[in-house]
């Protein structure tokens, strides 16, 4: 699927909103239905009743209403140092990409809309994963045990 046909790519590409670095945004891959579906399933092991599984992952929370931008990457950069790590967002089951955790730090708040957006980002490897609640706060978590 190209940029252009993914259904929430004005985020990223329209003026109104967020103009990503064509550099930027050649490293977001949007996904096909199928593989998003697939893709959303597998973010549903990583849920628990308000969020994260707290059985399986340790949390660490930050509000994102009335902060700057930045100090929610820094907050990002410090759950995870890897910037080139390969991650997959996944906001519904007909909806998700993959690029890197630097890209999705830098600039996450033209992934996660709020009132509007849930979104799930994780590893590949599974050890680690970050809700994006519609209600403006973050919950990163690492599996434990690992």
């Amino acid at each position: 699927m190209l940029i252009k046909d993914f259904p929430l790519a004005w985020r990223w590409t329209d003026e109104k909103y967020t103009l990503l670095p064509q550099d930027v945004l050649s490293r977001v891959e949007p996904h096909t239905s199928a593989l998003a579906d697939k893709l959303f399933q597998q973010s549903l092991a990583f849920h628990g009743s308000e969020g994260i599984s707290e059985r399986v992952f340790s949390l660490r929370r930050i509000e994102t209403s009335e902060v700057e931008p930045e100090r929610v990457t820094d907050w990002l950069l410090t759950c995870h140092e890897d910037k080139e790590a390969c991650v997959f967002l996944s906001w519904q089951p007909n909806m998700a990409v993959s690029t890197t955790w630097g890209i999705f730090a830098c600039y996450w708040d033209a992934f996660c809309y709020p009132a509007s957006d849930d979104l799930c980002v994780w590893s590949e490897a599974h050890n680690w994963v970050l809700f994006y609640h519609h209600e403006e706060f973050m919950q990163f978590g690492e599996r434990r045990g690992g």
